[in-house]
């Protein structure tokens, strides 16, 4: 995938440079021709400094937003790539028990037996691809530095067999660079990776306590290692890194002996950095061998990197469809000012075309002028826009430093693309304004008075009328047969130009047939969603549908209101009347904008895009944050507590009373419980090719009994939340799902389907493929923001999953009990259980903080389309 982007890109920039290049030409063949013509275009670049630097710096705003956009989107890619690499290490693949052999789970790790790792490892080594074979053992437990008081809930150890590990050197090195002999460690020592001495406070030679199954045993720090797949980092998510590494003999007698392990790393030729594509290639060859004993290979580095560029592309297309609104605004600013400095300079330019100055020279004049600011501007936008990624970036790492760093980086590349394009954009944009602004009638140019509109019919309308036809058409059609709403909307929004193109050339006047067409297409882009798809019919769409619907809309009022100026500014008149004093005043400033429409049309264009765009992320973050906090968001409980298979707690309540905390601050516990350590869970809808991997949840009859539960759609027959809540309890097989499990493209249940057929779903069991089949019967209500995944009785699931090996007890505070004080209690008195416990709500809120976060920073983002306005101020006040 990151060589599919990398392609991609460079033929993008290959393509602007081209285009850049060959305008750039075409100026200077231009200059060449007829350089009094160029001489005069660059004289006309304004002298008065202010003026020059506005108009800089309204052009220069494309590629403000391009180069920002581009440099995160290398922020992004580079940071998390350069994580996955550092991550993984020497580990490019991990075989282990799965029925899945191209899985992409790499948290939910089963156990191995020596009969299935021997064919691993005897058909790895038979590949001279393969420069590493290591078995290891991972088992989770929680660990507690008595010295400091600090604990870990998941501390992730790993065993490795100190007889194999050629190959896998450069992960076992100390973080000042030493090399690390497992071998030498004494059985009681481990090597713990730097986010657990951090967690902890600890350093070498400090003694630490882990506890398996509820027994403890004490650890020395050997050494300090970076975190990576080897030294306990489950994830390239820095949340998950806490771990440690010693010998795989000395970790199994941790535990009690056995022979078990989770898997076996594989390591390819060249270094941490390699190929890619040869990784994909061993895969392949180990397959026939692999895959009929059960096992799985997992390419942790490719699985990591492929998702961390599509994470940065993915960004990049965020900043740049929303930056298209701050593009729009530059390009209409970049009319304006050439239609104003036009009208500055019409006397001159008439005078100039009555002595015989033909039309092509003015526009090569005009052209001139702008291609001295644009590249003013590119230069100006490349610079900003490199302050901008490390601002953006800055801001980014604040906000999801924790789960992943973020550090500032954009490529030479994206600053040749970034700038190339701006300048592009500016140039087509200064051509197009070039040519308009030559048209005119050169004795009311003279005379600098305004132009008669001629009723001559004239050919180009008709022309212009068929073009925007063939275009609104061919979008028409191209959504109807794509079904994609993007497509079909820009076209249902273009071809009715062309329809009033049509009745201005019979003569028709343009209020009636421009106001008829900004009214269609508000109505077609604001008509409820309900009304919209009984005329049009279900359409599919995506990010893009902001920017194309904001467009429109913006276009559209613009329209509507420029077409009755007359009528809003005698309204404007009419109100100033009741201010006698200042009665004229206010006639004089009403009179301009009804003189000079165009500019009146794009200014008001101008400032509605960007408060569109910011208004439409305030909704979005407004919205969201209802959605997640609110009063029924928890389900009725308070406190979660997770707890992993290596210190299971049959029973919370008396566990908790055991270790003295007061009960009777606690109303109800409810039960839900996941295959293995709670990662995604294969599964199908019945009858149909569309797999997914979900949380699948088995809960227990308190934890149904006592949760608040609303639901967005029933199955026919369950006329009630309750008759739904009644069935899951007592009816095997039953199942609800949340309203995000619903749209992921398994079940595809909409509110208006209530009343549906109850939904049959496949569970599969990955590491024995035992399948557990339940009725899906309700999709609960996105309200409840703390429920995620397919939820159904625990005994549902024990057809395919016998061991539910990761528990969450859910836990209802009493009325006026201490919520604050019952989350410290219940933390401190099961960290040796490994639990980790938090305040549901409050989880619920940080992490809706950390979206707000997201919003403000793409609010800033977008809100720079507001020095354009500021600009455009500053220019026409000039």
């Amino acid at each position: 995938m990151d060589e599919i982007f990398g392609v991609s890109m460079t033929l993008i920039t290959t393509v602007l440079v081209a285009l850049l290049g060959a305008a750039l030409l075409l100026v200077a063949l231009a200059a060449i021709r007829k350089p009094v013509v160029f001489k005069l275009g660059v004289r006309n670049i304004p002298r008065r400094k202010p003026q020059t630097i506005l108009i800089v710096v309204g052009l220069m705003l494309s590629t403000l937003i391009v180069s920002a956009a581009l440099g995160i989107g290398d922020s992004f890619a580079y940071s998390l790539t350069s994580n996955s690499y550092d991550t993984a290490g020497r580990v490019d693949q991990v075989a282990f028990v799965t029925t899945d052999y191209d899985t992409k789970d790499y948290l939910n790790l089963g156990e191995m037996s020596s009969e299935q790792a021997d064919p691993v490892i005897a058909a790895a080594r038979a590949d001279e691809r393969i420069d590493g074979v290591l078995p290891f053992l991972r088992v989770e437990v929680p660990a507690i530095n008595d010295a400091t008081q600090l604990g870990e809930p998941v501390v992730r150890l790993v065993g490795l067999d100190t007889g194999a590990l050629a190959g896998f050197a450069e992960d076992l090195r100390t973080t000042s660079g030493d090399p690390i002999d497992l071998a030498l460690l004494q059985p009681d020592e481990v090597v713990v990776n730097n986010k657990l001495a951090d967690e902890l406070g600890m350093s070498v030679g400090d003694i630490f306590t882990v506890y398996y199954a509820e027994q403890p045993a004490e650890l020395r720090v050997a050494s300090i290692a970076p975190s990576t797949f080897l030294t306990g980092q489950a994830d390239v998510s820095s949340d998950l890194a806490a771990g440690g590494v010693m010998a795989l003999s000395a970790l199994r007698d941790l535990i009690g002996g056995g022979t078990a392990l989770t898997g076996v790393a594989l390591s390819v030729d060249g270094d941490i950095r390699n190929d890619l594509g040869l990784s994909e290639d061993v895969s392949d060859a180990l397959r026939p061998t692999l895959e009929g004993q059960g096992i799985g290979l997992l390419l942790v580095k490719k699985v990591n990197v492929d998702g961390a560029v599509l994470a940065a592309s993915i960004f990049t297309s965020i900043f740049l469809v929303l930056g298209l609104f701050s593009i729009g605004v530059g390009i209409l600013l970049i009319v304006l000012i050439f239609t104003m400095l036009a009208a500055e300079r019409r006397p001159e330019m008439g005078m100039a075309r009555a002595v015989g100055q033909p039309r092509r020279q003015l526009i090569q004049q005009f052209v001139s002028e702008g291609t001295v600011y644009a590249l003013m501007a590119g230069v100006l936008g490349v610079i900003l826009g490199i302050a901008a990624t490390y601002v953006i970036a800055g801001v980014v790492n604040n906000l999801f430093g924790d789960f992943f760093p973020i550090e500032a980086q954009i490529s030479p590349r994206s600053l040749l693309a970034a700038g190339s394009l701006g300048i592009v954009i500016t140039f087509l944009t200064i051509v197009a304004s070039s040519i308009k602004v030559s048209r005119m009638n050169v004795v009311a140019a003279v005379r600098d008075i305004p132009e008669v509109n001629s009723p001559t019919r004239r050919v180009r309308t008709i022309v212009y009328a068929a073009t925007l036809l063939l275009i609104g058409g061919g979008f028409t059609f191209s959504g109807v047969n794509t079904n994609q709403l993007g497509l079909f909307g820009i076209g249902m929004s273009v071809w009715p130009f062309g329809v009033g193109l049509i009745f201005r050339f019979f003569g028709v006047p343009s209020w009636p047939i421009f106001s008829l067409v900004g009214v269609w297409i508000l109505v077609f882009w604001l008509l409820p969603d309900k009304q919209w798809t009984q005329i049009f019919g279900e359409y599919d769409g995506d990010i893009e549908l902001f920017f194309i619907s904001g467009i429109f809309l913006v276009v559209g009022a613009t329209i509507v209101i420029v077409q009755n100026t007359d009528i809003l500014l005698a309204g404007v008149s009419a109100l100033g009347s009741v201010f006698r004093s200042r009665l004229p005043a206010i006639r004089m400033a009403v009179a301009y904008p009804g003189q000079a429409i165009g500019r009146t049309g794009m200014t008001i264009a101008m400032f509605s895009l960007v408060i569109f765009s910011l208004i439409m992320i305030a909704t979005l973050n407004a919205n969201f944050a209802k959605i997640f906090i609110n009063d029924d968001a928890t389900a009725g409980w308070d406190i979660q507590v997770a707890v992993g298979d290596s210190n299971p707690i049959p029973d919370l309540g008396a566990t908790l009373r055991e270790g003295g905390v007061d009960t009777s601050q606690i109303a109800a516990v409810g039960r839900q419980r996941a295959p293995g350590d709670g990662g995604t869970t294969p599964m199908q809808r019945e009858g149909t090719d569309k797999p997914g991997d979900e949380l699948v949840w088995g809960v227990d009859a308190a934890f149904i009994d006592k949760a608040t539960l609303y639901f967005e759609c029933r199955a026919a027959g369950y006329d009630s939340d309750q008759a739904v809540i009644d069935a899951l309890r007592n009816d095997p097989g039953v199942a609800i799902v949340n309203s995000g499990v619903n749209h992921d493209n398994i079940l595809e249940i909409t509110e208006e389907d209530n009343g549906f057929a109850p939904i049959t779903v496949d569970i599969q069991n990955p590491v024995s493929g035992d399948v557990a089949t339940v009725r899906v019967i309700a999709v609960i209500a996105p309200k409840i923001s703390n429920l995620y995944g397919l939820y159904t009785n625990e005994t549902s699931l024990a057809v395919a999953f016998p061991n539910l090996d990761s528990t969450v007890w859910n836990v209802k505070a009493a009325d006026g009990a201490d919520r604050n004080l019952l989350v410290d209690q219940v933390e401190s008195t099961l960290l040796r259980y490994g639990a980790e416990t938090f305040a549901i709500r409050e989880t619920l809120e940080e992490g809706q903080r950390q979206i707000s976060g997201f919003f403000y920073l793409i609010q800033g983002f977008m809100g720079l389309g507001l020095i354009v306005g500021v600009a455009a101020i500053g220019v026409i006040s000039f």
